[in-house]
């Protein structure tokens, strides 16, 4: 799921640089449409960082960002109890808050 958000996400950012040029008028233009592609881009990124640094983290972050799972199912898939997840969770998502942060 994160590849498939992260492909979408990069191929409207291409297409948004001159992929297909058409005029738009700037007073109809609505630049909230834009910012959820853009914010998937930079967590992807953040989160390859993160990766890097702490794997676990990550994969936590993977599995309840993109594939939407509670920290029960997350528990139950890795092996580790429901408190160790809510810590690396509460851990991971800060670091990737900072890290965020740093990119803005």
């Amino acid at each position: 799921m994160r590849r498939i958000l992260v492909d979408r996400a990069r191929q409207k950012s291409t297409v948004k640089h001159g992929g297909t040029h058409s005029r738009v008028d700037i007073e109809d233009l609505n630049l909230a449409d834009s910012a959820p592609d853009d914010r998937i881009l930079l967590v992807n990124e953040a989160l390859d960082r993160l990766e890097k640094e702490d794997p676990e983290a990550a994969q936590i972050i993977t599995m309840k960002f993109f594939g939407g799972l509670t920290n029960q199912e997350i528990s139950e898939s890795l092996g580790i109890s429901s408190r160790t997840v809510d810590r690396r969770w509460n851990f991971a998502k800060a670091n990737l808050f900072r890290m965020l942060e740093e990119e803005l």
